[in-house]
């Protein structure tokens, strides 16, 4: 029995309701190069007061109180092959002590068949549950009979005993969406922050409505608050109601050098802040960063976890017996961590077993491999916390928002002599200053460090590439010679990861051939792939049989034989967010090319140098002869990570012109 009936809004159709027009339709009317495109998309979020709580549909009976409902109906048009994957539908759920529960899936798929609408319900035996990790499962199904030009619709109700959780709603996609609403309702005694996000301008309208309900107030042992019916009291309380619309919402076009959509798209967040009820003490959640510190301080499975360091006692006398100090033995306990603990690929900052046990295992989380690194750090006399922070695709942090929920991921820091530096220990490739690149997002948060809050996780180290050729043309336009690349810090990091992608060098060798056709690659080498530090070497030979072009004794080429951008990352008109670089780059290419007997130089490139506003991007480029041959050499360097939207274009024409650049010809007379 429902005591405070939840204040309704309606979807913008009935389920079922699928026109003719809709599946005649053949392309999106505010986006003719769309795949698919959402008619609409509708959201409802709101509290309902029960006697009896609702459980898989159905009540449960002497549990009272607040739950949590998110209604999410859909409809989407499939235009063409390239818009299947959005026939696939997955609806995540929270889990802890207990699980949030979803309720009847409606799910169909409609098709025009000889002028008639045919309807295929999606098989309840099709829907199957997916562990992401510790805290989320997915409901997964792939909606039944979708060929091009169907239209598919879902409807779900979502039931949560978890008052943090109420659902963000993104208005935007990486497809069109006509029509997206999001309606929430609120009781009073729930404080909620909003964080609205994005460029593309959503409707925001607030009401209230009253309501009557018979209820006292009590807080649960598992720090929720929650509500018990009483038959002495009648409280008259207000639902702050919000509506959210958004119209005619473009795609959002993913581009090169982006973090994360999530960052950017236009959508409304919650996180809460407080629970007040009347004659009750208030019970707060986040409101200050420095009450995210304490809790973060005070939980088992974070601050007061590193505390119990007594398993790593043999581990620091080894370290220190072989007489290393400073950042010598930081990294010594970095490569013991490293080597000792796998991490098992799950992102959280709390630890999901005693530090003991993970290192009795062997394997763990990112805060059970991490939190093992603080502590050990810490018994070898180092100052070092644990910062958090939240991955790239889990999106930035918003310093004026306190949120707890927004981190993810947890890391070491030391400091030492005035400096601080950062290690992750659960990659084998990281070293002190260089993370993860899943890790380069922004600023963390050090927790337990008088006097620092912050950390900035980026632009420690550059991605450093040098290559040198020397080649040889002959007259037949055979073109032949050696190829040497030496690797630095993050270039030495991407390829190591990438050549061990591979089964093995052979493979890694025809992955470079698949990306330059025109090449023929032999005789790879690798030197430094199992090297603790960070620098790799690869040379190899390589050779093309139709290098250029002839023409009554005039030979044309290029003189950039491996071009390291084969065209422009950037193709949008305008970019309304940032273009986010991982780390500064600087690539020097230098090459020599004999040239062949009987021919003399008719023309060069002319040598070119461009640099962006405050040496921001530097390219130079310069072909000379040299002796019986030419000389080439170019330098690429970006300085900074981050280039605001009104500077795209000024980074997308100069990308442009490095790609003119390398088109550019030598030209050859036969004498």
């Amino acid at each position: 029995m429902i005591c405070g009936m939840a204040y309704t809004q309606q979807s913008p159709s009935k389920f079922g309701k699928v026109s003719k027009e809709e599946l005649l339709a053949e392309y999106c009317p505010i986006d003719s190069n769309a795949h698919a495109y959402y008619l609409f998309d509708y959201g409802h979020s709101y509290f309902q007061y029960a006697t009896s709580k609702v459980r898989d549909g159905e009540s449960s009976q002497g549990q009272k109180g607040f739950q949590l409902f998110f209604k999410h109906h859909f409809r989407i048009k499939i235009l063409d092959s390239q818009g299947f994957d959005w026939a696939d539908v997955a609806i995540p759920l929270y889990r802890d002590d207990n699980e949030e529960k979803i309720g009847v899936i409606k799910a169909t798929t409609y098709n025009l068949v000889d002028g008639k609408i045919e309807k295929v319900k999606l098989n309840r035996k099709d829907i199957y549950t997916e562990e992401t990790n510790k805290y989320w499962i997915q409901k997964k199904f792939a909606m039944p009979a979708v060929k091009e030009g169907s239209v598919i619709e879902v409807e779900y109700t979502i039931i949560s005993d978890y008052f943090f959780n109420l659902r963000e709603w993104a208005f935007q996609s990486s497809i069109p969406i006509l029509k997206s609403e999001y309606y929430v309702d609120i009781p009073e005694y729930y404080i909620y922050n909003q964080t609205q996000r994005g460029y593309y301008p959503i409707k925001n309208t607030s009401g209230i409505k009253r309501k009557q309900i018979s209820i006292a107030y009590s807080y649960n042992t598992d720090n929720t608050a929650h509500a018990r019916e009483t038959s002495t009291s009648t409280t008259d309380y207000t639902d702050n109601t919000y509506a959210f619309l958004a119209e005619k919402v473009p795609a959002f076009p993913v581009e090169a050098y982006l973090r994360t959509e999530d960052n950017y798209i236009s959508k409304i967040e919650f996180e809460l802040q407080r629970i007040e009820y009347p004659g009750a003490v208030p019970r707060y959640f986040t409101t200050t960063w420095g009450q995210v510190d304490e809790t973060l301080e005070n939980s088992s499975s974070f601050g007061r976890a590193i505390s119990n360091s007594g398993h790593l006692a043999d581990e620091e006398q080894t370290l220190k017996s072989n007489g290393e100090v400073g950042l010598v033995l930081v990294n010594s306990a970095l490569n013991h961590l490293r080597e000792k603990l796998v991490w098992n690929g799950n992102l959280t900052k709390y630890t999901s077993k005693a530090l003991s046990r993970t290192y009795k295992d062997g394997s763990g989380n990112c805060a059970d491999v991490n939190l093992n690194l603080v502590a050990l750090l810490q018994i070898l006399g180092f100052d070092s916390y644990p910062v958090v922070l939240s991955t790239q695709k889990h999106g930035i942090i918003h310093p004026s928002h306190p949120s707890l929920s927004r981190f993810n991921y947890v890391i070491a820091m030391v400091q030492l002599d005035g400096k601080s530096y950062l290690l992750d220990a659960t990659d084998p490739y990281s070293e002190i200053n260089l993370l993860p690149i899943r890790c380069l997002n922004d600023k963390g948060r050090v927790i337990g460090c008088p006097g620092q809050e912050w950390i900035n996780l980026m632009d420690y180290r550059p991605y450093e590439y040098t290559s040198n050729s020397a080649l040889s043309l002959d007259e037949n336009l055979t073109l032949s010679g050696t190829k040497k690349l030496e690797l630095k810090d993050y270039a030495s990091y991407q390829y190591k990861k990438r050549i061990k992608g591979f089964d093995d060098l052979d493979k890694f060798g025809e992955s470079i051939d698949e990306q330059h056709p025109e090449l023929n690659i032999e005789q790879l080498e690798v030197e430094g792939l199992d090297e603790a530090d960070n620098k790799l070497t690869l040379s190899y030979e390589l050779s093309s049989d139709n290098f250029g072009e002839d023409a009554s004794d005039i030979i044309y080429f290029s003189p950039i034989v491996d071009p390291y951008f084969d065209s422009n990352p950037f193709k949008l008109e305008k970019r309304e967010y940032p273009v986010e670089f991982n780390h500064p780059y600087t690539i020097r290419e230098s090459s020599f090319i004999a040239l062949p007997e009987g021919y003399t130089i008719s023309e060069l490139p002319k040598a070119l140098l461009i640099k962006m506003p405050n040496n921001s991007a530097q390219y130079s480029y310069q072909v000379v002869k040299s002796g019986d041959g030419l000389f080439i050499s170019t330098l690429f360097s970006i300085r900074k990570s981050n280039f605001l939207p009104e500077e795209y274009e000024g980074i997308r024409q100069f990308y442009q012109v490095i790609i003119d650049k390398q088109n550019e010809l030598v030209v050859l007379e036969k004498s």
